[in-house]
């Protein structure tokens, strides 16, 4: 398993991620590229600033998060681009980790995808794959390749914008489901 994709709310991630932390202790380690190798970690998913609002008019731009077990070394990877040296928290020196970009409400009238994804097979990262797959699937729905919650459905059915960028066409938002 290499990504789950969902729609959320702050009200609708909060149960998951208690769920989700339940089996371990984890830490949050906000990803990108910094001018010092020091981070910030978080403990608990719902300390993250602005849980469930994005942070970007893209679901790919918004703030982004490496998971880790409370124990585990996150390694910071030095980069340089011209004279200038940055430092990355990401997951090619972390193979042990999953990346969690909330995301979420934008300017109070579009919800933006979030995502619970890995480039690795490390059985760790797997294992954390797993866990959310089954804390998200508890009160989520699915609509097609997304699993929704139920404040975000209910945006959706109100006739809410659900997509992956507030530039998109609107016929590429998601949409309500069809009973059969």
């Amino acid at each position: 398993m290499k990504r789950i994709l969902f729609y959320a709310l702050k009200e609708d991630l909060l149960p998951v991620l208690r769920e989700f932390e339940s089996a371990n202790s984890l830490k949050y380690v906000r990803t990108g590229l910094f001018q010092t190798d020091n981070y910030r970690t978080i403990e608990h998913g719902e300390q993250i600033v602005d849980l469930g609002r994005a942070t970007a008019d893209s679901a790919n731009l918004s703030e982004s998060f490496l998971v880790c077990r409370r124990d585990a070394l996150v390694r910071v990877r030095p980069v340089t681009g011209g004279a200038v040296q940055r430092f990355a928290v990401d997951q090619l020196w972390n193979p042990d980790t999953v990346i969690l970009t909330p995301a979420g409400l934008w300017n109070n009238e579009v919800i933006l995808n979030g995502r619970l994804g890995t480039i690795s097979d490390h059985p760790s990262a797997q294992l954390l794959m797993r866990r959310f797959n089954g804390a998200i699937r508890k009160s989520f729905t699915k609509v097609n390749a997304f699993w929704v919650g139920p404040k975000a459905l209910d945006y959706l059915k109100d006739g809410k914008r659900l997509t992956v960028a507030v530039q998109s066409s609107r016929e590429f938002d998601l949409r309500v489901p069809h009973s059969t």
